[in-house]
């Protein structure tokens, strides 16, 4: 087991982790939880504010403010509650989502006074003690409908999705081609970062309120849509997400020894690590580079890093401050020893008798904003320079799984992606999609967010409702939000106010 670094302070920073020169060597997870009266000081830091900014900004509008309330008053039921009516996957959420960008911690109040609420922690809490201590039933689920809806992929859209059409009362069946549901959840995410035993503790949660999961069907080639409509299916909902890697046409970048560092991932974690050290199929070496800036190259590094204990390092064409990559990950990544270059870019990789042996490296510089208003990478003539290495990862991004929308004529947009309208509405009638295979890649929880937006057009659609009904969670929050966390914030405690 990991050596633990005690926090200096309860707070977003700095949090617990293991210690790094022991954590590198294995793949248990980084950071550790907080003790019960840590986690109970730290959500009483939580204002209980009126306009609560914090769920606003969570992409699936969990009860931040009514989860921190019943901690703090060591309520653990009802936080879980809180946060599990809006929100099937707690515990994989709590560790996977970046709080800190864009999200619940980059809105809360208290970031004026220096540290915003630990909301990731303090939900970890919650969700694992439900799991280990005391298992809570259920949301209440409305009556059966007699509707049947067929979820292609479970990943974390189509799981959200089947979750908030099931508790309408449809009878809902996930497709997925893989052996185990969670999608990049489970093949993308590395062991250290999300523990496997919480996604499928999860999963079968979902499972146990009636979802159907038909794992090892690859949609559009074992069935097709026009099957599954026609075998009984009322509706289908695309969730199949990113797949498709960028493409790169570097010269030599066919060597051995240049590997996709997304189908690296995959193939370490898809059945788990311990199988995949029986038989490693990826001859790394010692001197490891990995080329990309996002957090799928963090974690490629660093698994590659847990499997060799050799050298690795990052290769990012524009600064530290342009990184795509959760800081957190970034610091963590640091702190285990992963060096970092920036500012380069391969220009051509090389070896002889076709084996990779060193890359030829550009280096940059940065120039004008170019369409998302990002600078521009360019090359500096005249100062291209060679690095040694035995192995690169390509880790450069994903676009939408463009499979099945080539095989049933769905009509498609930027990058492959399935075309909705604002209903979430395909081109083929009876066919909704939702997740990164319509947005290409994206968070977790904002894939999940997407996916409970189009469950409820979904919904809407099956029962002929009017456009702007009442929600389960619009439903929620007036009762649950409004009612109990409001007034408790205004007669149960003593005043806070927030930061002028």
């Amino acid at each position: 087991m990991c050596a633990y670094v005690k926090p200096d302070r309860v707070g977003a920073f700095p949090f617990p982790k293991s210690d790094p020169q022991v954590r590198k060597k294995g793949f248990s997870e980084v950071e550790q939880p907080y003790t019960k009266e840590e986690v109970m000081l730290e959500a009483d830091r939580c204002l209980r504010c009126g306009n609560p900014v914090c769920i606003d900004a969570c992409p699936v509008q969990m009860d931040v403010r009514g989860m921190c309330d019943a901690v703090a008053a060591g309520d653990l039921e009802t936080a879980f509650h809180r946060i599990r009516e809006t929100n099937v996957l707690v515990g994989v959420t709590a560790r996977c989502c970046p709080q800190l960008q864009g999200l619940c911690e980059s809105a809360c109040v208290m970031r004026w006074q220096g540290q915003p609420i630990s909301i990731g922690m303090i939900q970890r809490y919650v969700a694992d003690w439900e799991r280990n201590e005391s298992k809570q039933p259920e949301p209440e689920m409305e009556n059966e409908t007699g509707k049947r809806v067929a979820v292609i992929g479970a990943g974390p859209a189509g799981l959200a999705a089947a979750e908030l059409l099931r508790r309408y009362g449809h009878a809902v069946t996930v497709y997925e081609e893989l052996q185990t549901p969670g999608g990049t959840a489970w093949y993308g995410i590395p062991d250290y970062h999300l523990p496997k035993d919480v996604l499928l503790y999860e999963v079968e949660r979902i499972k146990g309120q009636g979802v159907e999961m038909r794992t090892g069907i690859k949609v559009g080639k074992d069935i097709t849509l026009t099957q599954l409509l026609s075998d009984g299916s009322d509706v289908i909902l695309v969730t199949t997400g990113s797949r498709d890697v960028t493409k790169l046409d570097t010269p030599g970048i066919n060597l051995k020894g240049v590997y996709d560092g997304y189908a690296f991932l995959e193939d370490v974690y898809v059945n788990g690590v311990t199988e995949y050290l029986k038989h490693p199929a990826y001859d790394l070496g010692k001197e490891i580079l990995v080329i990309g800036g996002g957090d799928s190259a963090l974690d490629a590094a660093r698994t590659a890093l847990r499997l060799t204990g050799g050298n690795v390092t990052i290769i990012y064409r524009r600064t530290e401050n342009e990184m795509p990559a959760d800081p957190i990950m970034v610091d963590e990544t640091k702190e285990e020893g992963v060096q970092f270059k920036f500012l380069t870019d391969p220009d051509s990789y090389n070896g002889p008798d076709g084996k990779l042996a060193s890359v030829t490296m550009s280096t940059m510089t940065l120039g004008a904003p170019d369409a998302t208003g990002r600078r521009s990478p360019e090359a500096v003539p005249g100062q291209d320079f060679e690095m040694r290495c035995d192995s690169v990862l390509l880790a450069v991004g994903r676009g939408p799984d463009s499979f099945l929308q080539m095989q049933s004529g769905l009509k498609m947009g930027k990058k492959n992606s399935i075309v909705v309208d604002d209903h979430y509405q395909t081109s083929m009638a009876g066919v909704f999609a939702a997740g990164d295979v319509t947005t290409g890649e994206t968070l977790v929880v904002k894939a999940m967010g997407h996916g409970r937006e189009a469950a409820q057009r979904v919904h809407e659609y099956l029962m002929k409702l009017e456009e702007k009904h009442v929600s389960l969670y619009e439903m929620y929050y007036s009762q649950k939000l409004t009612e109990d966390s409001y007034q408790g914030m205004l007669f149960d405690r003593e005043e806070k106010l927030p930061p002028p």
